[in-house]
């Protein structure tokens, strides 16, 4: 007789995130409807008791961001501070590089990308939080992009830091607005 048979069982661990692809339909709904299951993002969803983090936001959008690709802009500002949720993925792509394949849940963008401006969330690469704030002040009209921006500085964005980097890319779209849109930040 081997001592196997005395040895406890290891744990089943359950997924962080559970794909609406993953469950039979009517245990997807039945989950969703008695509250086991809550919905992060499109089918994505936690056990109900699952606190939201940066990670499981991340790993909600992971399986529409390629290995080339980047969530940024308002995506990232989800990934990063949890509002507000996007409609579909925003992946930022390097320039002159192949965009991503089509998908009625993901959007794609040129952009070029320093290696601090991307960071690591649960293995998904999404723009830092600098780059997110920057991004955003550029390519959102003013009004919009203030309070998005600024709930991005308790997380460590740096209006002045922004102002500056912008300098560089005089010349460039949007970059009058951007400087707007931080001079109110800043405020």
């Amino acid at each position: 007789m081997t001592l196997a048979a005395y040895r406890p069982r290891p744990a089943v661990v359950p997924p962080l995130v559970v794909h609406r692809s993953a469950v039979p339909a009517s245990a997807w709904h039945g989950q969703l409807r008695d509250g086991a299951l809550r919905l992060v993002w499109g089918d994505v969803a936690v056990a109900a008791d699952v606190v939201s983090t940066p990670e499981l936001r991340a790993l909600a959008l992971a399986e529409l961001v390629p290995a080339r690709a980047v969530v940024g802009r308002g995506s990232a500002l989800w990934v990063h501070a949890g509002r507000p949720e996007p409609e579909r993925v925003e992946v930022l792509v390097g320039r002159r590089g192949r965009h991503t394949a089509p998908h009625p849940r993901r959007v794609s963008a040129e952009a070029e990308l320093a290696p601090e401006d991307v960071v690591r969330v649960a293995g998904v690469r999404v723009t830092s939080v600098q780059r997110t704030g920057t991004d955003l002040a550029r390519w959102l009209p003013s009004r919009d992009a203030v309070p998005l921006v600024a709930a991005l500085v308790p997380l460590g964005f740096d209006p002045e830091r922004a102002l500056t980097d912008l300098g560089g890319l005089r010349g460039q779209r949007h970059v009058r607005t951007a400087q707007h849109t931080l001079a109110l930040v800043g405020r």
